[in-house]
């Protein structure tokens, strides 16, 4: 793709076969604050469980800015039936010139462990070395989180090793293990069977 920034010209629906991905709407505020209100939810993430709604509201407009500033892509995850938003999945801190990416997610407990992220994680993916040029998609995960590095390695990441120290979480520094997955190895990834959830 000659004109990269082309990518936010408007925002980038997309649909797997269960989920439509489109930009989180205010009236998502709801499902927002339904998921982030939930400890297992955010204990390996770097927001506070929520307590207020404002928490979702802001959230979601910072979200939107990060699109409208050529900076981030953050879709909601919602449900074809009912367009119920489950979580959000997206790319942020895009290096152009590296071609590099950070990817984060999260989703509401009740989904879990119903290969949601996977499929979700598939199509965005996806989108990156098609659309946006990437050579290399990072992910930074907390030891422990064990469900988001299934999903990670399943999808080809490679952990790259502990990066001590390296993020204030809630009120302390944490280690964060560096996850990345390189276009050539998603190529690769591409030409065997279907991922199985």
């Amino acid at each position: 793709m000659d004109n990269l920034e082309s990518v936010f010209d408007s925002f980038p629906n997309l649909e797997t076969e269960r989920f439509l991905l489109r930009e989180i709407q205010p009236s998502d505020a709801e499902a927002v604050f339904a998921c982030f209100n939930d400890d297992e939810v955010t204990r390996f993430y770097d927001q506070p469980t929520f307590t207020a709604m404002e928490q979702a509201e802001k959230l979601i407009l910072h979200m939107r800015q990060g699109f409208r500033d050529r900076r981030s892509i953050r879709w909601g995850i919602t449900r074809k039936e009912d367009n119920w938003l489950l979580g959000t999945c997206g790319y942020n801190s895009w290096n152009r010139y590296a071609r590099k990416t950070g990817v984060g997610y999260e989703l509401a407990q009740p989904y879990w462990r119903q290969g949601v992220m996977t499929e979700v994680l598939t199509a965005v993916l996806t989108f990156g070395y098609q659309r946006m040029n990437l050579n290399r998609v990072e992910a930074l995960v907390m030891p422990g989180n064990v469900g988001s590095e299934k999903v990670l390695v399943k999808l080809g990441f490679q952990c790259e090793g502990l990066l001590r120290q390296y993020a204030y979480f809630k009120d302390s520094f944490c280690d964060l293990q560096m996850f990345a997955l390189l276009r050539q190895d998603w190529s690769k990834a591409l030409a065997r069977p279907p991922f199985v959830s």
